[in-house]
């Protein structure tokens, strides 16, 4: 089941917007993931997007886990949980939005989006530190 164009738009929007702030930041690789997340705001649509093609709705719930798992009264959720992310999981996540970005700009629907792969799978189960 496809999303309506209006909500594949909106989507569109957001990936593309946390593309621009991952590829044009200066700060390390985890500090760009955190500023895309909090500020495309691409995971606080994840609830109403259950009709998106399943990688992007898939992208949009990972990244919210991924994002809310530390707090920091000071940093705030997504930085201080990025921080905790190899540069390896926070590449895995930003090829994942490009390929998301590019899925959802595809009218055919035929780009192929990266799945999480195991590496993904291996944080997901990891222990916090501490």
């Amino acid at each position: 089941m496809g999303a309506d164009r209006a909500e594949a738009e909106h989507i569109l929007t957001l990936l593309e917007h946390a593309v621009e702030t991952l590829t044009t930041g200066t700060e390390r690789i985890q500090q760009r993931l955190a500023d895309a997340y909090r500020y495309s705001l691409i995971a606080d649509d994840a609830n109403s997007s259950h009709r998106l093609p399943p990688t992007v709705y898939a992208l949009q719930l990972d990244l919210r886990e991924a994002m809310t798992t530390v707090h920091d009264g000071e940093r705030g959720w997504a930085t201080a949980s990025a921080a905790t992310l190899t540069d390896d999981q926070c590449v895995i996540f930003a090829r994942r939005i490009l390929d998301a970005a590019r899925l959802m700009r595809d009218e055919g629907g035929s780009a192929r989006v990266r799945p999480p792969g195991l590496l993904w799978e291996r944080m997901r189960n990891r222990r916090p530190a501490g």
